[in-house]
């Protein structure tokens, strides 16, 4: 399968996406019974395929060589499908070849467009039939303020049909888009038709949408008038597709969602309480930290004084020791004298006296 590049529709995609190429092509197959059919800008084939049921014979031109091997093998087995590598502005088709050639969300892409519609012109039998389509610039990018980074060249209405005229006698034009829709159904069997019901604000009304939102146009041309086809609105609905049941998925996810947020919320208010928990402790070990720094200062303030009070203490005591030694030393030398020795008697005879 190719990938999806958000650009190129392939059919696994869902959605707005789906219904607005599956739509073109299911309603191009009116145009293509029994008829020689080329589908250009062919991509993953699909359209192609569906052409190819009630065609005489379809050929799916697409520039890129991986597209068109893609869809060869994808679609392989269908005698009257294939699928060549080719531009829009240099179709590998013969002159006047194709009763009907397809060409849907192809002309944003060239520059070249009118090397194009002159391309889509030659392969045409003078008697064949244009169907394409391009996105309505104002509603695709102007008023979304949307810029697809694929498109080259997107044109308002007027630019668009003053570029087919110029290489068609006759056109006519639809718009497309996706709707919100509601129907009421027969139950004894399924019909062919719808009648168009709009409400614009409080006014309902016997009418197709209004045409001035059209997301996309939708040209079918014809050398003239004679020649265009008869072609009424036109409802694609798919049987497979059940909003309901998407709604109610949508509704199952974001019940889980709104779930799962309150079980975060419960869970973050755990976590907020013991966050404040811990930061209060972390204060109050905080406090008893800052408590203990200023018991400390104070301890050591005090060592500090101590110290130096038993430093003047060793100071001191190693004074008096030296001045102790003077005096020893002072008296050796004087029991040690002449005089000393002399004095002796008197000394006796001053202790006998006493």
């Amino acid at each position: 399968m190719l990938e999806f590049t958000g650009e190129r529709f392939i059919p696994t995609e869902s959605g707005e996406i789906r219904y607005e190429h599956m739509h073109r092509y299911g309603w191009a197959q009116s145009l293509c019974s029994g008829k020689a059919v080329l589908d250009i800008a062919c991509g993953e084939g699909y359209g192609s395929a569906l052409l190819a049921k009630v065609a005489q014979s379809v050929i799916g031109v697409d520039i890129s060589k991986d597209a068109v091997d893609h869809a060869a093998r994808n679609y392989a087995g269908r005698a009257n499908l294939r699928f060549v590598q080719g531009s829009a502005t240099h179709i590998p088709v013969d002159d006047a070849s194709v009763d009907v050639v397809v060409s849907f969300e192809t002309l944003e892409h060239l520059s070249e467009q009118e090397q194009m519609l002159a391309e889509l012109r030659r392969v045409l039998k003078a008697t064949g039939v244009l169907v394409i389509s391009s996105p309505n610039k104002k509603v695709y990018s102007d008023d979304r303020n949307y810029a697809n980074e694929f498109h080259v060249k997107e044109l308002y209405f007027a630019a668009l049909e003053q570029l087919l005229r110029r290489h068609f006698g006759a056109t006519r034009y639809f718009g497309q888009r996706f709707l919100t829709a509601s129907a009421l159904l027969p139950l004894d069997g399924p019909a062919n038709r719808y009648d168009a019901i709009l409400m614009r604000d409080d006014q309902v009304t016997a009418q197709t949408h209004l045409s001035d939102q059209n997301m996309y146009f939708v040209a079918v041309c014809a050398a003239s008038e004679g020649l265009l086809p008869d072609l009424s609105p036109n409802l694609f609905v798919e049987s497979s597709n059940d909003l309901y049941a998407d709604q109610q998925k949508v509704m199952h996810w974001a019940s889980g969602l709104d779930q799962e947020h309150q079980a975060l919320s419960v869970a973050y208010l755990k976590l907020q309480a013991e966050s404040d928990e811990r930061s209060a402790h972390a204060l109050k070990l905080n406090a008893e930290r800052v408590q203990q720094a200023s018991a400390h200062d104070q301890l050591q303030q005090r060592l500090e004084a101590s110290t130096r009070k038993i430093e003047a203490a060793e100071m001191n005591l190693t004074e008096a020791r030296a001045s102790a030694a003077e005096a020893r030393r002072e008296i050796d030398e004087l029991k040690n004298s002449r005089s000393w020795r002399w004095m002796a008697p008197l000394r006796w005879l001053a202790r006998r006296l006493a």
